[in-house]
C-alpha cells in the first residue's frame, strides 16, 4: 500500500483534508497513524488510526470515515502560549546620550512563547513529506511517500522523489536501511554509492505489490 503524503483525502462522504505526515513506531517500524489537517478548520490536524485506510493510490487517501467522524479524532498537536518576562533596557540618561552601564535599567516586558504540544507516544516519530534523508557520507534527498504492508502495516519502503542524485526518478529506500529517525532528518546505513545502485522507478507510477 502506498501511502503519498500531502495528497487529498476521502471519505464516504467526499473529500476530508489532506495528508501531512504518519505515525510509526521506530522499534518496530510498524506505521500506527496517518495525519490529517481538516481545510476547513485553520491549523487542525486530526490522528487517524491507519485502520481506517480503506485504499490509496499515488494521488489520494481514501478512509473509512466521515469528516465528522475525523472531527471527533484527537488533535495531532495543540499550541500553547506561554508568558514570559523579556528584560528590555532603558537608557536613564537624555535623549542621544551614548551612555553605557551602568547608565542602563533593566525594565521587565511580557511576552508570549509559542510551545506546540504533540499527541504521540513518547517513542513514537513522525514523518513528514520533505523530511530530509541522509547517507552515510551526506544528503541524498527528500521523504515523498511511504510504502506500507497492508496486512501488517509495517512500513517497508520510502520513496525519495526530489533533490536525490538520480534525476526525475523515484529511489525506493528499504526500512532495513535506516539508521535513525528523527523529526526533521532520516539517517540511512548506506552510503551514496550503494544508494545510487538501488532501483528506480519513474515518476507517476502506481505501487501494486505489498497490498
Amino acid at each position: 500500500m502506498d501511502i503519498p503524503l500531502n495528497v487529498d483525502v476521502y471519505g464516504p462522504d467526499g473529500r476530508i483534508g489532506h495528508s501531512t505526515r504518519i505515525i510509526i513506531n521506530p522499534i518496530s517500524q510498524a506505521v500506527t497513524h496517518l495525519v490529517v489537517r481538516d481545510d476547513t478548520m485553520l491549523h487542525t490536524e486530526y490522528i487517524v488510526a491507519v485502520k481506517h485506510i480503506k485504499d490509496s493510490d499515488s494521488d489520494m487517501i481514501r478512509l473509512d470515515c466521515t469528516s465528522q467522524q475525523l472531527a471527533k479524532m484527537e488533535a495531532f498537536q495543540e499550541v500553547e502560549f506561554v508568558p514570559t518576562q523579556v528584560p528590555h533596557y532603558e537608557m536613564l540618561s537624555s535623549p542621544g546620550s551614548t551612555y553605557a552601564w551602568p547608565y542602563v535599567t533593566a525594565q521587565q516586558e511580557l511576552h508570549f512563547v509559542e510551545v506546540v504540544h504533540r499527541h504521540i507516544s513518547p517513542y513514537e516519530r513522525d514523518i513528514r513529506r520533505g523530511a530530509q534523508v541522509h547517507a552515510k557520507n551526506g544528503r541524498v534527498g527528500q521523504v515523498d511517500e511511504l510504502v506500507v504492508d497492508k496486512s501488517t502495516y509495517h512500513l517497508t519502503h520510502l520513496v525519495l522523489r526530489e533533490g536525490h542524485l538520480w534525476g526525475h526518478k523515484d529511489v525506493m529506500i528499504p526500512v532495513e536501511a535506516i539508521e535513525e529517525i528523527s523529526e526533521n532528518d532520516i539517517h540511512l546505513k548506506l552510503d551514496k554509492k550503494e544508494i545510487a545502485a538501488l532501483p528506480t522507478f519513474p515518476l507517476h507510477r502506481h505501487i501494486q505489490h505489498l497490498v
